[in-house]
């Protein structure tokens, strides 16, 4: 079987990875595989690649011609494979990084293409310029028709692959039949750290230390963080690992560096780019890993800790996690919220920002915010006159660290989560459990038998799934968190 990897680019990442993963995967199947690119590929884990000119990131559609890049991608797979794709694989078509390309798509189904749309991040979720970029390119060309009609399209030769199973779920409603639409998650592997991490020990003074292994970006909830540092026991340390690297999220990152240092809370930050600590180290000194991200894709940060040999505490995604917990893997350490009094935000400057910003982001949709839209995203947050700290913005989680760091005795009001190391025995059963259903030649079963299922199917009439009831989906108010407005 002869395959067709596409991608706008190669670079190191988590897209990237899943090519390589695929392609060491499947090296021993007899499937032959390239991968397109838009740019050189610096990695040296695939076989066979090639440069395709315009595949590439592009925000204007009058730089590329779909009809010539589809040509040209065709050409390249030929040359590479000795023949025609029998399927294509196309990660985040949709994506909007590249404005050409969902007419590039219709072109190669045009064409008689067998397609696997695999979608990693969606410009429907927190990604409303992506979103717009995509509209505005078919409100300027009208003789292209309507986005509605190109986003995701139908068709036996059709199939699409998720993370999870709220994606899944989620292209359920859009209407992509059963027999079409697949749950792949990624291949976890066992990372290589140092047995004994050489160099020094680091903060050899703390009773516990926990350690959040992650890029300091807004959705990581770095307020929460900081937060459980207030909470925890006397005498434990706190650790995030590395700084943003987009410029964007840099003043948010400072604010928090500042805030945590005037409150003389205790957190270090960046300790990953420290050159007298090594990540090993810093691993091997954890007494347990954190996360307290909103939003995930797939949920590495919930599996990846119990392959170190550490326990994951910290915030839940239930929506994400639930995949996980199918195959009995067990999260002790994990909390779905935390909730603090409302007075002390206080319901009317609360409901009065939520107004603003899902105004705002409904808006950056090109939609109109429902009337009940902050009543929605108040039920959901909102229990019992106490609101959950992962809904709040930077502003509001200030204020209440600011109240419980001046007036220790009101964290009795909050339901306050336990941090501690996970039992040994079932971060050992989740490594075991982990491995059989994450592993690189499990996922490998599943893409030949995704690929094979393909390969079989007949070509149809293209039409349209539901593109609405996706974008719908994912602006349910319940969603709502001001971290992602």
């Amino acid at each position: 079987m002869r395959i067709a990897q596409v991608h706008y680019h190669l670079k190191r990442g988590g897209v990237t990875r899943v090519v390589e993963n695929a392609a060491a995967a499947l090296q021993d199947s007899g499937v032959q595989m390239v991968a397109l690119c838009g740019e050189p590929y610096e990695g040296n884990a695939l076989p066979a690649v090639q440069v395709v000119e315009g595949l590439a990131y592009q925000n204007d559609f009058s730089a590329v011609d779909p009809a010539d890049l589809a040509r040209r991608m065709q050409q390249a797979a030929r040359e590479a494979l000795g023949g025609e794709p029998d399927v294509w694989h196309i990660h985040n078509h949709s994506l909007g990084k590249n404005v050409a390309f969902l007419e590039v798509l219709h072109r190669l189904l045009e064409d008689g293409a067998k397609v696997l749309l695999q979608l990693h991040d969606f410009a429907e979720d927190g990604r409303p310029a992506n979103y717009r970029r995509q509209a505005e390119t078919y409100d300027k060309n009208r003789e292209l028709g309507h986005l509605g009609d190109r986003l995701y399209p139908a068709g036996p030769q059709v199939h699409y692959a998720v993370l999870n199973g709220r994606d899944y779920g989620y292209l359920q409603r859009m209407g992509v039949p059963d027999e079409r639409l697949h749950l792949l998650p990624n291949p976890v592997s066992v990372p290589d750290l140092e047995a004994e991490p050489q160099g020094k020990t680091p903060f050899p003074d703390a009773k516990q230390v926990f350690i959040y292994p992650t890029r300091a970006i807004r959705r990581k909830n770095v307020g929460e963080f900081l937060l459980l540092s207030l909470l925890a026991s006397p005498g434990s340390l706190f650790a995030l690992t590395l700084s943003p690297d987009n410029p964007e999220w840099q003043p948010i990152y400072e604010r928090w560096v500042s805030f945590a240092q005037s409150q003389h809370l205790p957190v270090e930050f960046a300790v990953g780019e420290r050159e007298d600590f090594t990540f090993a180290g810093l691993i091997h000194r954890a007494d347990a890993l954190v996360t307290t991200s909103v939003a995930e894709g797939f949920g590495l940060a919930f599996l990846e800790p119990y392959l170190f040999g550490k326990g994951v505490v910290g915030r839940d995604l239930p929506a994400i996690t639930q995949d996980f917990k199918d195959h009995d893997i067990a999260f002790p350490g994990l909390y779905e919220r935390i909730d603090v009094p409302l007075g002390m935000v206080g319901e009317g400057p609360l409901r009065i920002q939520l107004e603003k910003e899902l105004k705002s982001y409904f808006s950056a949709y090109g939609h109109r915010a429902p009337k009940d839209a902050v009543d929605r995203t108040m039920e959901a947050a909102v229990r019992n006159k106490r609101v959950d700290f992962g809904v709040l913005n930077e502003p509001f989680q200030e204020r209440v660290i600011q109240l419980l760091r001046d007036n220790p005795t009101q964290a009795a009001d909050l339901n306050r989560p336990e941090l501690k190391p996970v039992d040994p025995a079932v971060v050992k059963r989740n490594q075991e459990l982990i491995t059989e259903h994450y592993s690189l030649p499990a996922y490998g079963k599943r893409l030949q038998g995704i690929y094979d299922a393909l390969n079989r199917a007949d070509c149809g009439e293209i039409g349209a799934h539901d593109a609405a009831a996706l974008l719908s989906a994912f602006l349910d108010p319940a969603r709502f968190t001001l971290l992602r407005a």
